[in-house]
């Protein structure tokens, strides 16, 4: 079994990134666990950039991403995530949590061959529980 060492949640309200770390921690997961708050904190996240410069964090292995954010939004932010150089994206799997149940949002969220699953929140245990089981079948 593979190791989850980080997991990225990328989100605008703070409540939904509590209940969210919640969510992991009562699975057992010992990751270290970030948030954002919108797609551009992310991708300084990934860059190790502004406020997350000079911290000692590694690559998630799992990132949580909301749809409707302010500055940058989720979709938005896959598009800057597909530019970055590809050692910042192998081995991570992205997910979209969102409240949107817009079909548009769901059929350009399964065409991107960068996101894993389209979730509506709240996030489960079971929903929890197929990420890992997918990650843990990622190639090395």
């Amino acid at each position: 079994m593979k190791k989850i060492d980080c997991i990225l949640l990328v989100d605008d309200s703070p409540s939904t990134n509590f209940y969210n770390k919640k969510i992991i921690e009562k699975a057992n997961i010992k990751a270290d666990i970030f948030e954002a708050f919108n797609g551009l904190e992310a991708l300084d996240f990934l860059k190790k950039q502004n406020k997350f410069k000079g911290q000692d964090i590694v690559k998630p292995n799992i990132i949580f991403l909301d749809i409707n954010m302010p500055k940058m939004d989720g979709f938005e932010f896959l598009e800057e995530y597909s530019k970055l150089p590809k050692e910042n994206r192998c081995d991570v799997i992205v997910v979209f949590l969102t409240t949107s149940t817009w079909t548009k949002d769901k059929i350009k969220a399964i065409e991107n061959d960068l996101i894993y699953g389209f979730i509506e929140k709240p996030l489960t245990n079971k929903e929890l529980e197929k990420i890992i089981v997918h990650y843990n079948q990622l190639e090395n």
